[in-house]
């Protein structure tokens, strides 16, 4: 037995004194993070439309394609609208030659009223009908002009630098002006700056309140599992949402995209 104890005892491992490692005191950052889940959004986006109606003649971008601002998006057909410019500036002519003769006719009316041949009342009906004659060349005048800018529309160019998104209408269909249409007239295609993008996601109340704008955010995609996305918080909605009983805040994260892998 006594052999038996001895040799239990010499088999018995030494456990080493635990090592503990000193450190000044400092002060430090404490980071409270709040996780959620959201989607990828362009930070600016815009709807095409064109004050010209017609035809759509020819589409000369697509999907995915990163155009210039002022580049040629569309084609439409201008028969309309030229037809249009030809009308108005015979009304513009005809204003004219009104305006002429109210012009004469009220130059008369004051010689006429001076000499005391006319009553006042049939001069101010020359000079209201001299009144009436401006007023028409101006509307002929500006409704030219508007005419001339829907020929102008006829070819459909790029508001801003982007990306084409989303193409509405399709060759040989016939849109809608914008401004003539009590509708807003047809969409034709929808173009982003993909620059900047955001992403919109929902936060729980309960952790609603560490967040601020400004404050730095990290973003993780499933498409670049290995490629985190520094941000920015750009803003709180104010109206919540609830999910599932549970009050959430949409909370937007601006991420520049200059290098184009967010979509």
């Amino acid at each position: 037995a006594a052999a038996a104890l001895l040799g239990l005892a010499a088999c018995k491992k030494v456990v080493p004194p635990p090592v503990y490692e000193t450190l000044p005191v400092e002060k430090r950052d404490i980071i409270v993070t709040a996780h959620a889940t959201g989607t990828v959004e362009a930070d600016t986006t815009v709807q095409v439309k064109t004050r010209a109606s017609g035809e759509v003649l020819g589409i000369k971008v697509e999907t995915g394609q990163l155009v210039k601002r002022g580049a040629l998006l569309m084609q439409i057909d201008p028969r309309l609208s030229r037809n249009a410019v030809a009308q108005a500036e015979a009304a513009v002519v005809a204003a004219k030659v009104q305006l002429n003769n109210a012009t004469v006719q009220k130059q008369r009316s004051d010689s006429l009223l001076a000499a005391q041949a006319i009553t006042a009342q049939e001069h101010d009906q020359d000079v209201l009908a001299y009144a009436n004659a401006k007023a028409a060349l101006v509307s002929a005048q500006v409704n030219l002009e508007n005419n001339r800018i829907n020929l102008q529309d006829a070819d459909v160019r790029a508001p801003i630098t982007g990306t084409i998104i989303e193409i509405d209408v399709s060759r040989g269909q016939v849109i809608a002006s914008a401004t003539s249409n009590v509708g807003g007239g047809t969409t034709l295609l929808t173009m982003a700056d993909l620059n900047l993008v955001q992403v919109s996601t929902p936060v729980d109340e309960t952790d609603i309140g560490k967040i601020q704008p400004g404050q730095a955010a990290t973003v993780n995609v499933d498409a670049y599992p290995n490629h985190p996305f520094s941000g920015t918080v750009l803003k709180i909605e104010p109206k919540d949402t609830v999910q599932q009983n549970v009050t959430m805040f949409p909370v937007r994260v601006r991420i520049d995209n200059r290098n184009g892998l967010l979509r």
